[in-house]
This record gives structure tokens, sequence and C-alpha cells, in this order.
């Protein structure tokens, strides 16, 4: 079966299709689910709160070569919650995963049959991020805006990997495991192989 079967046969029927993003932030405690639309959508069994135009989505692009690119969310006319959780951010932002997706819809007329943006497929994802700092701003006393950075997982590709292969870090992490004790008397160690 192909991808987005219901999305090609509504196209191929001459009806109206559109596309928005749709993003889940894993936030600890308070998970979120926004869309790029207006009021509320029920879409891959999830309901998805509207942002309208007050989202905006910076560097989400595919990696070439050996850049990582860094994903900016900027969320602007944000409510007091959001705000304060931008402020109390670090442990419940850092880390989590933040996924975006990609909902195809066939736009119809709003005649009370068919709801005007009725959502064909299911919900596509087309990244996979690790939220990483999130900070907010203000300008006056009603207009707030809060920006997250989000991460792939090209980006720490070249950080050496936490550990050491000693047998002391083995035993920390595994008490009993004797797979590294050796490992000292095999240095410039020769083996011939096979022996006759």
């Amino acid at each position: 079966m192909a991808f987005f079967s219901q999305t090609v046969q509504s196209y191929l029927a001459g009806r109206q299709v559109a596309a928005s993003i749709l993003v889940h932030m894993d936030f600890k405690d308070t998970p979120r689910r926004w869309w790029m639309g207006f009021g509320d959508l029920l879409a891959g069994g999830q309901t998805w709160q509207g942002t309208g135009e007050m989202i905006q989505i910076d560097g989400l692009e595919q990696p070439i070569g050996t850049t990582a690119p860094r994903t900016t969310f900027t969320l602007s006319g944000v409510d007091a919650t959001i705000v304060n959780l931008a402020r109390n951010a670090s442990d419940r932002v850092k880390d989590r995963p933040c996924t975006i997706f990609l909902q195809f819809f066939e736009i119809a007329p709003n005649d009370g049959a068919v709801q005007p943006w009725a959502p064909l497929d299911q919900p596509y994802v087309i990244a996979s991020l690790t939220m990483d700092q999130m900070s907010y701003g203000a300008q006056g006393a009603d207009k707030r805006s809060v920006s997250l950075t989000a991460e792939s997982i090209w980006t720490s590709r070249r950080k050496p990997a936490f550990g050491r292969l000693t047998d002391r870090d083995q035993q920390g992490r595994f008490p009993g495991d004797r797979g590294l004790e050796q490992l000292p008397d095999l240095v410039q160690k020769v083996i011939r192989w096979p022996v006759f």
C-alpha cells in the first residue's frame, strides 16, 4: 500500500488538498500538541491545539554533509502558563522528545456534512528531535513570546562516549563483569593465529 493513499485519491478525484505541520512537544508533566491552523483538530487519534500564525519554525531542514542543523520554535502571543513553563524549563525540556508531523487535509465546504479541514491518512513523521533550551521574552505587559531550540540525533555524534574502556569503569557500571580486567595485558601484545 502506498503512502498517503487517501490523499492521492482525493487529489485524483479533483478535490482540494492542503497540508499542515503538527508538533508534539513532550514536556515533562505537561506534553503539548499544536498544529498551524485555527481551533482544535482531531488527527491521528489525538487532539491538536491550533496556533494559527503564532508559531514559527526555523531551521527545519534535512542535514547535509557534516552539518547538524538546530531547529528553533518561536511561539508568540502565549499565555502565562507557557511563560511559566519557560521560566522553569530546565528539567521539563532538556533532552525531552519533540516530533514534527505532516498532516494532509481535504478542504471541503463547511456545509455541516463534512468538517472544513478533514484529515486524510495518518500524520507522517518528518522530524524527530530532542529539545534543548527554552527561553522567553516580553514586550510590554501583554506581548510575550517563547523560543525553544531542538536538536537532531546527529548533533552529539562527535562527542566522546561517556565512559572509558577500563576495568574500573566497567565495575562501576556492571559489578562482577570481568570482561575488561585483562585489557592492560593486551596492549601491544602479539597473538599468533592459528597455532600449529
